[in-house]
């Protein structure tokens, strides 16, 4: 007859079988948790074939909102388009220089503010882990930690110019549902956490479409909802150019 388990063995099992599977977590390697993040969104080649992507929805910070729009062109090219304070706003990255448009008055993007373009532009379509090497950047595997309960696995990425990007992906999926990021702006160390979700497919590729962003102090300080995502459609080049004065 098999005795069932004394508290103190069932307590022993549990611990022991904890470890086992933190252990196997650990020794997943930085490439094949990042070869299983780009499978589980629907796979490399897949996100490479991608060279333009529009999405349309709505930021919101506290109770004010605006629409946006967002246009990307492969290879490095972002356009946002959203109001506020009923002004309209346009931020944009043509492959070499970036600039910001208020109501009539354009002006050029520098220092911080632009790497921060220039690397929104670089990952805007697959994200900063798809083929990071070519990018110039590091990846590290950071360990197992869990987010509200959901076991993850972190993966740092440090991109050339020096922004530190954590992933926090899902054990389970695979998929990113947290992000933490760090860049200095200004001889300053600044710090954003995101939560992401809402993952739809488009053209047989996950995209995530909601993202709820800020600082520790402040992590839900903005919401950005995507409606509508179109991938491969025509953009030209013209509309990431500064406008002339």
């Amino acid at each position: 007859m098999k005795l069932p388990l004394s508290p103190v063995r069932r307590h022993y099992v549990i611990v022991v079988l904890s470890f086992a599977i933190t252990s196997c977590g650990y020794a997943q390697t930085v490439d094949a948790l990042i070869a299983k993040n780009l499978a589980a969104r629907g796979g490399a080649a897949k996100l490479r074939a991608i060279r333009s992507m529009v999405m349309t929805g709505t930021i919101s910070f506290g109770d004010v909102s605006s629409p946006l729009t967002v246009k990307v062109l492969r290879p490095n090219r972002i356009r946002e388009d959203f109001q506020v304070q009923e002004t309209d706003v346009t931020r944009a990255y043509d492959g070499s220089s970036g600039w910001e448009r208020q109501g009539a008055a354009a002006r050029s993007v520098v220092d911080g503010e632009l790497n921060s373009l220039r690397e929104e532009a670089a990952n805007a379509i697959e994200g900063p882990l798809l083929d990071y090497a070519k990018k110039g950047s590091k990846a590290e595997f950071l360990g197992n930690d869990s987010v509200d309960g959901r076991p993850v696995y972190k993966v740092k990425i440090t991109t050339r110019l020096g922004t530190s990007i954590t992933q926090f992906l899902d054990a389970g999926t695979y998929l990113e549902i947290h992000e933490e990021i760090e860049r200095s702006v200004d001889g300053k160390v600044t710090t954003i956490v995101e939560e992401v979700g809402d993952y739809r497919e488009v053209d047989g590729v996950k995209f995530a479409h909601r993202f709820v962003s800020g600082t520790r102090e402040n992590p839900a300080g903005s919401r950005l909802q995507i409606d509508k995502m179109t991938l491969n459609v025509p953009v030209e080049e013209s509309v990431f150019q500064k406008p002339q004065p």
